[in-house]
Parts: C-alpha cells; structure tokens; sequence
C-alpha cells in the first residue's frame, strides 16, 4: 500500500507543533474577520486546504503555511519567532561559515 504524505504518521511533538501552527492561523484569521473562503482566495489555496491547514493536518505543505501567514501578515512574526529556535544569527553564521561545503558519505574501511 502506497503511503502519501496526507497519512504519514508524525512524531508526536511535531503533530503538535503543526496542530498548534493551525490553531494560531486560525485564530488570527478570526480575529480580522477573515472567513476561510477568504484566507484561501487571498493565498490561491482550495477551501479544503485551509480548512485541512487550520486543523493541523500533517498533509499540508509547508509553503501553504508560509502563505497563510504572509496574507495574515504573521511572517515577520515567525521569522523573528524562528531565529530565536537554536542557536542565534551570529552563532549560526559563525559555525555555517566553518561548515563543509558538501557532506559525503564516508567510505568504510
């Protein structure tokens, strides 16, 4: 049997992540009396992705994500939000800048 990516099972803190993603795009739409309709005729999306994107369904693409928060102007939030996961820009150029160009697999001996 076929798996697609609309059933593919997640770890548990990343269905987590992508139903609290729903949650927020959700709510920022409520908030600016946006209807569903709406949000996906401003992002070229089907109602059924937004519906299913709003739900966190792991079968959403990423860039539909990126797009929803764009027309709700929330991508400069996220980019803020995402530079604070991990390391910060300077640490983050500093060890990408020592990082090999490419990564080979490593011949065994």
């Amino acid at each position: 049997m076929k798996k697609s990516s609309d059933t593919a099972m997640l770890p548990l803190e990343s269905e987590d992540a992508a139903l609290l993603m729903g949650k927020k795009i959700r709510m920022a739409r409520r908030i600016r009396e946006m209807t569903q309709q709406h949000l996906a005729d401003a992002t070229q999306m089907s109602l059924n992705t937004v519906v299913k994107m709003e739900a966190g369904h792991p079968g959403v693409q990423f860039g539909f994500y990126l797009k929803a928060l764009w027309a709700l102007e929330l991508v400069d939030d996220f980019i803020n939000q995402l530079g604070k996961v991990g390391i910060n820009e300077t640490e983050f150029s500093l060890v990408e800048s020592n990082l090999p160009k490419r990564v080979r697999q490593r011949s065994k001996r």
